[in-house]
């Protein structure tokens, strides 16, 4: 009787131990589900930001891969605010705004012009550059001070952005006698402008005026106004879901701003303050 009592004995020792055994795993798993839980919650999220990559000084890509410039500077200030690390995406111009359309990018960064036309699609952030379209020429041309000397000229655009369609719509209206040649990389049309192939290349001043400076061309500015003034912001496509987080993007570039932060980035970056807002 002795030994079946110690046989009861050993067996219930060894169920208490596999219930123990199994409510230690239990709580090791938990603790790993629970620690999984908050590395995720510490982990950034990503915003995927499409750009040609070849439009200095807002970005521009170097032989490793890394994108530099004002835009860039912004996106990485604003998206570590908000716990967000930037994929970059970098194609043609004419097709970012496709690739945004599909879903394969949350946004473009390439000094988008927030254009009555682009607002009735999307949704912008807060400005975070003012600037406006002008004309470059050869530091030794004297006859172009309109867009009226336009007329009869061979004229470059960037293929496909806002300027491009502005200069067409203008030509339309006007004669169409502009002979307009669209390109996809910018980076070559002030040197055609140089070399005298081109008469003049529309850009936005802010752009213009650093190239100029900083590669040292024979180039000039036509004058001090603008063809057209822009805002530029950050576009999303317009949905339910995306409205919290312009919302917070937004609020932080309005800080940027108000810190002058945007300034420093302009200074260090733009050859022109791109940060005043037009005047009403």
């Amino acid at each position: 009787m002795n030994h079946w009592k110690k046989f009861h004995v050993l067996i219930g020792v060894l169920i208490i131990s596999i219930l123990l055994a199994a409510c230690g795993n239990q709580e090791e798993e938990s603790a790993s589900s629970n620690n999984s839980d908050t590395e995720g919650n510490t982990e950034k999220k990503v915003l995927r930001v499409g750009s040609s990559g070849i439009y200095p000084p807002f970005i521009s890509v170097d032989s490793d891969g890394k994108a530099h410039g004002y835009d860039v500077e912004v996106l990485e200030i604003v998206g570590e605010k908000l716990g967000y690390e930037i994929e970059w995406t970098f194609a043609e111009f004419s097709g970012i705004f496709g690739m945004l359309d599909a879903g394969q990018i949350d946004t473009v960064a390439n000094l988008i012009a927030a254009t009555e036309e682009r607002r009735e699609k999307y949704d912008f952030s807060s400005p975070y550059a003012y600037s406006g379209a002008t004309i470059v020429v050869h530091d030794e041309n004297n006859s172009i001070k309109s867009i009226e000397d336009l007329k009869g000229k061979k004229v470059g655009v960037l293929l496909g952005n806002n300027l491009h369609s502005f200069l067409e719509e203008w030509n339309k209206e006007n004669g169409n006698e502009i002979e307009i040649t669209p390109y996809q990389d910018v980076s070559g049309t002030y040197k055609e402008v140089a070399l005298g192939r081109l008469d003049a290349f529309v850009d936005v001043k802010i752009t213009a005026a650093s190239r100029i400076k900083d590669e040292g061309l024979p180039l000039k500015i036509y004058g001090e106004d603008y063809l057209i003034d822009f805002d530029y912001a950050f576009p999303f496509v317009r949905s339910d879901e995306n409205k919290e987080f312009l919302q917070a993007f937004s609020k932080e570039i309005e800080k940027l701003q108000e810190e002058g932060t945007l300034k420093k980035l302009s200074d260090k970056w733009s050859a022109i303050d791109v940060t005043i807002p037009h005047e009403e």
